[in-house]
């Protein structure tokens, strides 16, 4: 494909400006890939894929086989994975050799049938950084998406006077490819300004990296009917994974609290998708203890949540641990509806307390019940919550700014 530059309209918020892009043959990395997802990033990795080909890019994806091993013309799933993704995952550092020697021949298979302009990796997660140095050796250019510290599971150790650190650190020498020790990461993104910061705190060189806030594809999450209007009773919903450090509980509870408050507004509330079935089943307790509904759908299709969200009145958000980013926020707050949430995480740099958001300290369940209670006795507040969120995915959080974004980024990083 010879390589040209072209002129393209981009629609940015409410302003049209005219950029200018060359075509790359774009190399794309990844441990999982539609239509085999874990959630929302094999998702979005999709997307990008596909925005990227609409723009005129060559684009081929190189992923694991788990669950299915079919290649095409625009995908290799010839890598493996060193444990299945619905199991616990320890050390494992066996299967993590025999694992990087099949990755690091599959990738250089694929590197001298096809040419390439740049390699974008998106997830090494149990993959092992085996594919990262194979690029890197070929002498491709590299850049890496991070979006969230799991790339820190390859670490290497460091040499310790203990004998158990030493031989740990013996192997990691002599097995570099499961391990992230020679690789560049001066071509970087961190999709949270807090994600950089803790991949720095843990010693990822990433000085260097470029905040790139994800987006969403807005038009596919359109505003639900009477946006602004709270019905009775209020439904609200949790969409996620179900684990403790995802505060799931703190719904149930909060929403308990309330019921037993005078003038309370009566509320609904329907938790999507799945996680341990310890975890699970101690929310299905919960719920059954508690006055009101709750409805558990499991994991749905993510191209059946926009309309999920349309029939809801308020969105909770009350992870604990910090969140990377929060794709889920922003399409609900397209949607129209308000959210709840806490700012510990990524979701911090864009939801701002009441202008586009409430928010509530993490695991505190008199606090999300007083912000319900503000939200549910507050028709202006719930109305304005609703347009000014609308326009922040609008204006901010677009999916052709985040692809743009990411363009650039290739774009500079192929032509050194």
């Amino acid at each position: 494909m010879g390589v040209s530059i072209r002129p393209r309209c981009i629609l940015l918020g409410n302003s049209l400006s005219i950029a200018y892009s060359i075509d790359m043959r774009i190399l794309i990395i990844s441990n999982l890939y539609p239509p085999h997802v874990l959630g929302g990033y094999e998702i979005l990795c999709g997307q990008v894929v596909g925005h990227l080909t609409a723009r005129g890019h060559e684009v081929h994806v190189l992923t694991s086989d788990f669950r299915d091993g079919t290649s095409g013309e625009d995908v290799t799933r010839s890598l493996k994975v060193y444990q299945d993704f619905e199991k616990s995952a320890s050390f494992m550092r066996t299967a993590r050799m025999r694992t990087a020697r099949h990755n690091w021949k599959e990738t250089m298979k694929l590197l001298r049938e096809r040419e390439f302009d740049v390699a974008f990796i998106w997830s090494l997660l149990r993959l092992t950084p085996a594919s990262a140095h194979a690029v890197q050796r070929f002498g491709l250019p590299t850049v890496y998406t991070f979006n969230d510290e799991n790339i820190m599971s390859f670490s290497y150790h460091r040499f310790s006077p203990s004998l158990k650190q030493a031989v740990h650190s013996l192997l990691d020498r002599l097995f570099p490819l499961t391990t992230l020790r020679g690789l560049d990461f001066s071509r970087t993104t961190c999709i949270s300004r807090i994600l950089k910061r803790n991949l720095l705190a843990r010693g990822l060189p990433v000085d260097t990296s470029r905040v790139i806030y994800q987006g969403i594809p807005v038009e596919t999450f359109p505003l639900k009917d009477e946006p602004g209007v709270m019905k009775r009773p209020a439904r609200i919903l949790y969409v996620g994974q179900l684990h403790p450090y995802k505060g799931v509980h703190t719904i149930i509870e909060a929403l308990t609290i309330m019921a037993d408050r005078e003038h309370a507004v009566p509320c609904s509330l329907t938790i999507v998708g799945k996680g341990t079935e310890e975890y699970t089943q101690s929310l299905k307790e919960k719920a059954f203890r508690a006055p009101f509904d709750v409805e558990f759908t499991g994991l749905i299709a993510h191209d059946e949540l926009p309309a999920m969200y349309r029939q809801m009145d308020i969105f909770i958000f009350p992870s604990i641990w910090e969140e990377p980013f929060g794709l889920t926020h922003l399409e609900a707050m397209a949607s129209g509806l308000p959210v709840i949430s806490t700012v510990n995480g990524g979701q911090g740099e864009f939801l701002i307390e009441g202008e586009n958001a409430l928010t509530f300290p993490p695991d505190d369940p008199v606090s999300l019940c007083e912000q319900l209670e503000r939200l549910t006795g507050d028709e202006e507040l719930y109305a304005g919550l609703c347009e000014r969120g609308r326009k922040t995915a609008e204006e901010h959080f677009s999916f052709e700014r985040y692809v743009t974004d990411l363009e650039e980024l290739l774009a500079e990083s192929s032509a050194n």
